[in-house]
């Protein structure tokens, strides 16, 4: 499995996790800006940038594996999640607590319900697909240059990957179970993030114990790249307060 990584090795390591369709260059922004103070690695999932398909029948038990084979090469690192990335990390935690330190929550849910016209145009339109990531993905006044750049990225991921992504995503709800995350968790979302609207994240907070939430203004579903350093420096105050 590929990951990018930054900073030194030390008791600091965040691993990040992209949302569907994604790839490292998710967390470009993160791996410049946190490797003064962090050791940062961000992962590629199976049939993602760099790493190979594997084809598995199980494709959530094939992600989480490829998370574990990360976090199990450090002492108890930060796991953070994008989106269906969140949704990986909810999960990791409620399994694997004892290996974490805490989790960073971006732009999720506890259910992550899609709607049926991006399997359609996943299916049927993949043009027009690219086409939504610039425009719901990110809040109006983003730099076109980041909204381009973004889709290039998509780009890359064949359909049928994006598709098992979502179909994923789709199936995912524990909203009867994410009151047992016990780790320490940072709650980010975008004030204008249309995708998972910041109430998803407002219930994740109420719901986690050891939670806070921070609201990032001007700022849709792409936080991390859109107001990266506000996102930066929201995650190194937090790192800074952990016990």
């Amino acid at each position: 499995m590929h990951y990018e990584e930054s900073g030194r090795d030390n008791d600091s390591t965040i691993i990040f996790v992209h949302g569907a369709g994604g790839n490292a260059a998710t967390w470009i922004m993160q791996l410049r800006g946190l490797a003064r103070n962090h050791h940062v690695i961000a992962l590629e999932l199976n049939g993602h940038g760099n790493t190979p398909d594997r084809s598995q029948p199980n494709i959530m038990t094939s992600y989480l594996d490829d998370i574990d084979e990360i976090v199990t090469k450090f002492a108890r690192p930060i796991l953070a999640g994008h989106s269906m990335g969140g949704a990986l990390t909810q999960l990791y935690a409620l399994s694997n607590p004892d290996k974490l330190r805490g989790i960073i929550l971006i732009g999720t849910g506890a259910r992550l319900k899609v709607a049926p016209i991006i399997f359609d145009m996943l299916e049927n339109n993949f043009d027009a697909y690219i086409e939504v990531v610039g425009s719901f993905m990110f809040n109006e006044h983003t730099n076109p240059e980041l909204i381009e750049s973004s889709k290039d990225e998509v780009k890359k991921c064949p359909a049928r990957i994006i598709r098992r992504d979502f179909e994923l995503c789709n199936n995912f709800d524990i909203m009867n179970e994410v009151s047992k995350i016990a780790l320490q968790t940072l709650i980010l979302v975008g004030s204008n993030d249309i995708m998972t609207p910041v109430k998803y994240s407002e219930y994740l907070h109420s719901k986690i114990p050891n939670s806070c939430i921070k609201r990032i203004d001007s700022a849709g579903h792409i936080v991390m790249l859109e107001q990266s350093s506000q996102v930066n420096n929201i995650i190194n105050a937090w790192m800074k307060s952990l016990p």
